[in-house]
């Protein structure tokens, strides 16, 4: 009788991790372009192997790029030395990327002194 609860215990322990990875923040930090990302619609892909690894670390690190594609245009973003992976979104993805940052740069007060 005691396995049984320690197994939905285990189950809903692992359910709400999964839960976690996927999810993007519900407010992002505007300081964090990781979280940005993901909360714009972006896809973290991480390299698994090596040679994975070579073919990020030959694309230019952490800039955004717009890569031209057959079908459509994808933006991609590169942190190979970081975390091992990249960020890959469409036009809608950067689009909301665009406005998170307008929003972000917005919210900042003006604290220039008067001229």
């Amino acid at each position: 009788m005691m396995k049984k609860p320690m197994i939905i215990v285990v189950g809903a322990v692992g359910l709400a991790l999964a839960g976690c990875a996927g999810t993007p923040p519900p407010n992002p930090d505007p300081l964090n372009l990781k979280e940005l990302l993901i909360f714009s619609g972006f896809t973290l892909k991480v390299a698994v192997s090596q040679e994975d690894l070579d073919q990020i670390a030959g694309i230019p690190q952490r800039e955004l790029l717009r890569v031209a594609s057959s079908s459509r245009p994808l933006y991609i973003w590169v942190d190979a030395a970081g975390c091992r992976c990249y960020y890959v979104g469409g036009e809608d993805a950067y689009r909301r990327l665009e406005e998170s940052g307008r929003l972000i740069l917005n919210s900042i007060p003006n604290q220039l002194p008067a001229a």
